[in-house]
């Protein structure tokens, strides 16, 4: 029986592009995995743009203290951006931009300006905006296209592909049957997505648990999907076609990378696969502050960058922790003196919120142990990345901010949230 045993483990260990091989080999994603698995360049141009630095304005922001409650070792603590990051002890990067101009800029953890970081999904936020910027130029017709008129393999899948639509997409209202889960198990659809050579052929073998349209579920698949259309309908590269539509145009001061599947098959990771550095991030923000506009060229069409900055349900029903569109999410928790506060009942809660008008209510959530709390939209809209990698819009302030880091302790969604309230 242990020769038999051997035997399978070695037949593994020998099948260097097998999903298992690779995941047992790296374990759990990384934001340097761009350094281990085969990546395209996204140019950048000739030309940079560099944001105006305001050093004398690092004390106003660095004299601000939030709480961190830290769950497992039942801790609260106060502390500055800058002390949050230097107490996570993890590489670490964040910038805060308004009206062009840099307020605060931190490397912590070994990271510095030149640092490149996968920034995880994220790059769900770049690939929504490459589907708007196709659309613009009119390589997708519209966005109720089927998703078969792109991938017309699909069709031989299943026959629900047929019924599945570029908006769908979008708004994470596909209804694939996928575990969004990154914890360590090398036969997961999440692992073959993500470690495996052949991207079509893993979302080819995914069945459907509702009809396209009806709920919001979460999946990276999803995604996946979308960057195929995008590669599909412009007859380019993802790198090609984000190099030549943003990286050139919006004066990024790195060549930023995106993961592939594999060389035979060059598909993009669109769902998780950009590496990239805070201030090119930032410009990604700055191009939606600036209603898709860059030195006068629009870029991506005004109606798309308003109905991902709007406040929009997708789907019937769902179960997303914040709301979501066109892969931006909004809404902060309520909080009171630094702590979440909580309501008995459903009631006290909506009698609460019926006093304070100024409180913008746009969901309520239900912790278990404590009650009822509601999530908030303080104006600001952020894409969000698996180990809390942050790109943060707040177009009522002109403000942009950027969080990568290596691991999670904060929330820097809700931080920067609390932050924009400080500014003017």
């Amino acid at each position: 029986m242990k020769r038999y045993l051997l035997f399978i483990i070695v037949g593994i260990l020998s099948l260097q592009s097998c999903v298992v091989t690779r995941a047992i080999k790296y374990g759990n994603a990384s934001v340097d995995d761009y350094t281990v698995f085969e990546q395209d360049t996204v140019a950048k141009g000739l030309s940079t743009f560099k944001f105006a630095d305001a050093q004398q304005n690092n004390a106003l922001i660095d004299t601000l203290k939030f709480d961190i409650y830290l769950s497992k070792s039942d801790t609260l603590l106060n502390l500055t951006l800058r002390e949050t990051m230097d107490y996570m002890d993890v590489p670490s990067a964040a910038i805060v931009i308004q009206n062009d101009t840099i307020l605060f800029e931190h490397y912590s953890g070994g990271w510095n300006r030149d640092s490149q970081s996968c920034i995880f999904s994220v790059t769900k936020t770049i690939t929504s905006m490459l589907c708007g910027i196709a659309l613009k130029d009119g390589y997708i017709k519209s966005l109720s296209d089927p998703v078969t008129d792109y991938i017309p393999e699909l069709k031989d899948a299943d026959p629900t592909f047929a019924k599945l639509k570029i908006e769908h997409l979008l708004d994470m209202t596909a209804g694939l049957k996928f575990n969004e889960n990154y914890s360590w198990n090398p036969f997961s659809k999440m692992a073959k997505l993500y470690f495996g050579n052949n991207t079509l052929k893993v979302l080819k073998s995914l069945k459907f648990i509702n009809t396209p349209g009806e709920n919001f579920s979460y999946d990276s698949a999803t995604t996946a999907l979308l960057g195929i259309v995008i590669e599909r309908a412009t007859g380019k590269s993802y790198a090609q076609y984000l190099s030549e539509k943003v990286w050139r145009p919006l004066g990024m001061e790195r060549d930023a990378l995106i993961g592939l599947d594999s060389k035979k098959h060059h598909t993009a990771k669109s769902f998780a696969g950009l590496t990239t550095n805070v201030r090119d991030l930032a410009k990604i923000g700055k191009l939606f502050l600036n209603n898709g506009v860059c030195n006068g060229v629009q870029i991506v069409d005004l109606t798309f960058v308003n109905r991902c900055l709007s406040t929009h349900t997708a789907g019937i029903s769902g179960k997303a922790q914040s709301e979501y569109s066109y892969s931006w999410y909004w809404g902060v928790a309520d909080e009171e003196d630094g702590k979440r506060k909580f309501f008995n009942t459903l009631d006290e809660l909506k009698l609460y919120y019926k006093n304070h008008p100024e409180k913008r209510v746009r969901q309520i959530k239900k912790n278990l142990k404590n009650g009822y709390f509601a999530v908030l939209h303080n104006g600001g809209f952020w894409g969000f990345g698996l180990y809390g990698q942050v790109l943060y819009v707040n177009p009522e302030k002109n403000m942009v901010a950027v969080f990568l880091g290596a691991d999670r302790l904060k929330d820097f969604d809700i931080l920067f949230e609390q932050l924009s309230t400080y500014l003017d």
